[in-house]
C-alpha cells in the first residue's frame, strides 16, 4: 500500500498520489517498521557501493588519452571511488543504527531486488556511461521541487537525468535514495527513548577503526533516538546535500560529484572512457549473457568472489566482537578482523584492474572484456561459537588457495601478486586456527 502524508489516506500504487509512501498492509509497528527500512537501507548502500566500485574499475587507465581527457578520466576515478567508499560509511553506519535498536546486523545485497518502491533503479554491473551516470545522479538528487538552481541545474537538464535514468530500467521505475532516508527519519522519531540501547555503542563500529583518517567518511555511533537522526539526516545530505531554507548545495555531495560527471562523460559512439566490459559479469554454469567463459578470466572472476566473501564475512565478524580500550588496536581480535577487511579492499581492486585486461569469453573477435563480478555467498550468516567463527574464517582462505593455486599454473603475469597472496593468506590461516583453538 501507499500512504500519502498530505492526505493521509492509503491507496494501492495504481491509486496513489505522487508524494505518496509505500507501507507495508497490515502496517508493522513502528519498531519493526524501523527495522524493516534499515534493512532495506543496508541492501542499497550496499548495492550502491559496489556499482560506483564497478564504475570506477571500468575506467580506462589516463595514459590512453590525450590530456585533456586524461585529466577528466583521472577526476572521474577520484570522485567515485570517494563516494564509494562513503557509501560504506553509510552501510557501516546502518549497522551501528540496527544494533542500537537490538537488530541483527545485515550485510546483504540481492542482484535482483523486489520492487518496494524504495530502490532507486534495477542493479547492474555496467561500464560508465552517460546514461549510467544519470542514474548515479537521479539517485542521489534532492527532492525536484528543490533541486533546480543547484549548480545551474535547468529543468530540462533534469527531465534529461531522468529519461536516462530510466532507460534500460524498466522493470522499475527508479527513486531517489533521500526518499527512504525521509521516511526512515520519520519513523524512528516516533519511536520511544527506550528503543535504543546505549551499551550497544561497544560493539558498534567506530571511526577510529574504519575511518582511514578520512574526514569524509561518516562512521556514526548510535547511543538514543538524537543519535539516530542526527546519522540520518547525515547520510541524507553526504547524498543530496544539505536542505536548508528550501535550497539544496553541496560541491561535494554526491548528487553534484555525479553531476559534474554526468555534464562532461561522452555521449555513447564517441571517445570511449570506459573499457567495454561485458554487462553484469558472473560465473554462474547456466548460459546467460554476462557469462565470464574465457578460462583466465574465470578464474580470476572467481577467485574476486572469494575475495568479497571474504570481505564481508570479515566486516560481519569484527563487528560481532566488543570494542577493546581504546579501539581498534591491531593487537585485539577485532583490530585484526578490521585490518584483514581493508587488505581485502586492496585485494578486490587489484583483481578488478586484471580483470577488465582480459577477454569476457573465447570467442573468435570477441572485444569484450571481463570485469569483477561482486555475486553474493550462498549465505553471510556467521556461526554461534566464536571459534567456529574463526574456523569459517580459515576455511574461507582455505577455498581462495586453490583458485590461486589454479592461476599459477597457467602461464601468467601476474605471479608475484598471487604468491604474496598464498604466502599471507597462510599467515591469517595459521592466526585463525590459533585464535580459534583448532
Amino acid at each position: 500500500m501507499f500512504r500519502s502524508p498530505s492526505s493521509g489516506r492509503f491507496e494501492f500504487a495504481t491509486a496513489a498520489p505522487a508524494d505518496s509512501v509505500p507501507v507495508h498492509d497490515p502496517p508493522l509497528s513502528p519498531h519493526d517498521e524501523a527495522v524493516f527500512l534499515l534493512n532495506l537501507a543496508a541492501e542499497i548502500e550496499h548495492s550502491l557501493m559496489v556499482q560506483y566500485l564497478f564504475a570506477t574499475y571500468s575506467l580506462r587507465p589516463a595514459g590512453q588519452f590525450p590530456p585533456d581527457k586524461a585529466a577528466l578520466v583521472r577526476g572521474w576515478k577520484r570522485t567515485i571511488a570517494r563516494v564509494a567508499r562513503e557509501e560504506m560509511g553509510h552501510l557501516v553506519t546502518v549497522q551501528n543504527l540496527l544494533r542500537s535498536l537490538g537488530a541483527s546486523l545485515s550485510l546483504a545485497r540481492d542482484e535482483f531486488p523486489l520492487n518496494t518502491g524504495f530502490y532507486p533503479f534495477d542493479f547492474t554491473l555496467e561500464p560508465l556511461t552517460k546514461n549510467s551516470t544519470a542514474k548515479y545522479a537521479f539517485a542521489e538528487m534532492p527532492p525536484e521541487n528543490l533541486v533546480t538552481g543547484i549548480d545551474g541545474v535547468t529543468p530540462a537538464e533534469i527531465a534529461d537525468i531522468i529519461r536516462r535514468a530510466n532507460t534500460d530500467n524498466a522493470r522499475n521505475p527508479v527513486n531517489r535514495v533521500g526518499k527512504l532516508y525521509d521516511q526512515l527519519m520519520t519513523i524512528i522519531e516516533s519511536l520511544p527513548a527506550s528503543e535504543f540501547s546505549a551499551p550497544s555503542v561497544s560493539h558498534q563500529a567506530k571511526f577510529d577503526e574504519w575511518g582511514l583518517d578520512e574526514d569524509d567518511l561518516l562512521i556514526l555511533p548510535i547511543s538514543n533516538r538524537d543519535d539516530a537522526i542526527a546519522a540520518l539526516q547525515r547520510i541524507a545530505e553526504q547524498g543530496e546535500g544539505p536542505i536548508t531554507a528550501g535550497a539544496a548545495a553541496d560541491p561535494n555531495s554526491h548528487f553534484q560529484q555525479f553531476l559534474g560527471i554526468y555534464r562532461h562523460i561522452p555521449e555513447a559512439g564517441d571517445w570511449e572512457p570506459a573499457f567495454p566490459i561485458i554487462a553484469n559479469p558472473n560465473v554462474r554454469t547456466d548460459t546467460n549473457p554476462g557469462q565470464i567463459t574465457q578460462p583466465e578470466a574465470r578464474l580470476w572472476a572467481q577467485l574476486l568472489n572469494v575475495r568479497y566473501r571474504r570481505l564481508l564475512i570479515t566486516l560481519r565478524h569484527a563487528l560481532e566482537i566488543e570494542a577493546a580500550s581504546p579501539a581498534g588496536t591491531a593487537t585485539t581480535s577485532r583490530g585484526l578482523l578490521i585490518s584483514w577487511t581493508f587488505s581485502e579492499m586492496y585485494n578486490i581492486r587489484s583483481i578488478s584492474e586484471i580483470l577488465v585486461s582480459l577477454p569476457a569469453t573465447s570467442s573468435a573477435g570477441e572485444n569484450r572484456t571481463a570485469g569483477a563480478p561482486f555475486e553474493m555467498p550462498s549465505s553471510l550468516s556467521l556461526p554461534t561459537a566464536e571459534a567456529d567463527r574463526w574456523r569459517l574464517q580459515a576455511s574461507i582462505l582455505q577455498s581462495a588457495d586453490v583458485v590461486v593455486n589454479s592461476l599459477i599454473a597457467l602461464p601468467s603475469t601476474h605471479a608475484d601478486f598471487l604468491n604474496g597472496m598464498i604466502t599471507s593468506d597462510s599467515e591469517a590461516i595459521h592466526i585463525a586456527s590459533h585464535v580459534g583453538g583448532n
